[in-house]
């Protein structure tokens, strides 16, 4: 089975490289959108985003996304006000509506028995 990432990819038309930029300003809490340039200027304030989006992209499977999900909350680079109270970071559940839509465009299920 593909990855995530290659789904997504595949599905939007988009490079692998491409992917967890692409991501991460999609999945981005609304707030956050029209701060995204001047935060982008410090490289290491998205890090804990794109740690979260890459482990997600390697999932094959959604039993997994928990587990990428509470090491994204616990990362020690997601801490601070702006990440924290202003949630100026990913939507974790932004994230796992997209995960789910792929995985479940892709996962066929089997005819019934009649």
């Amino acid at each position: 089975m593909k990855t995530f990432r290659e789904l997504y990819c595949e599905h939007h038309g988009i490079a692998y490289d491409q992917f967890e930029r692409v991501l991460l300003w999609r999945c981005l809490h609304w707030q956050a959108r029209p701060f995204y340039w001047l935060l982008w200027l410090n490289r290491d304030y998205y890090s804990p985003d794109f740690d979260f989006i890459r482990g997600v992209g390697d999932l094959r499977s959604r039993r997994d996304f928990r587990n990428e999900a509470a090491e994204f909350h616990y990362h020690p680079g997601n801490r601070g006000f702006l990440r924290t109270i202003l949630r100026m970071r990913v939507s974790s559940h932004r994230l796992q509506a997209v995960f789910e839509k792929v995985i479940s465009s892709t996962t066929t299920t089997p005819p019934m028995a009649v």
